[in-house]
């Protein structure tokens, strides 16, 4: 598989696509790229695209992860949009760099924050977000990783009063 990067160069595929990577139903696929890519900052690796009687399939990248966006599709995959049932069934956990600057662009581009930007007591800061259909996604990066790029951790602050 070759890819073109931004700059328009043609270079071969390096990376494989992980052995488990999550199809999460949307009831408008093309709408969720975009706000996908838009609002927490995933890459869709375009040469992957597939498209048939108006619908996709698309793969996302967001560091190591990949998602892969799709119709919801009740017939032969039986699954479901959280929009169409009401409720999300699943939680996607992503690791960034940055927490900080992804959740004030995720802030500044409307999302649907269900649970504030904090430090967990596990080593992580975390915030959680839904998407325009409803999926529940978690956002999180460890305190080792804010430390090695000069931020500061909750129990840093508080050992130092």
């Amino acid at each position: 598989m070759s890819i073109v990067d931004e700059t328009g160069t043609e270079t071969t595929a390096t990376r494989r696509t992980p052995a488990i990577y999550p199809r999460l139903a949307y009831s408008d696929e093309r709408a969720a790229v975009e706000y996908l890519e838009r609002v927490f900052g995933f890459t869709e690796i375009r040469e992957s695209r597939m498209e048939w009687e108006g619908q996709i399939l698309a793969w996302l990248r967001l560091g190591e992860g990949i998602v892969m966006i799709g119709h919801a599709n009740h017939d032969v995959h039986h699954i479901y949009s959280p929009a169409e049932v009401g409720h999300a069934t699943a939680m996607v956990n992503v690791e960034v760099e940055n927490i900080d600057d992804h959740y004030g662009h995720a802030v500044a581009e409307g999302a649907n924050i269900t649970m504030e930007i904090e430090d967990a007591f596990y080593g992580y800061r975390r915030y959680e977000a839904t998407d325009l259909d409803g999926h529940r996604w978690h956002f999180t990066e460890s305190f080792d990783s804010i430390r090695a790029r000069g931020g500061q951790v909750a129990e840093d602050i508080d050992e130092d009063c």
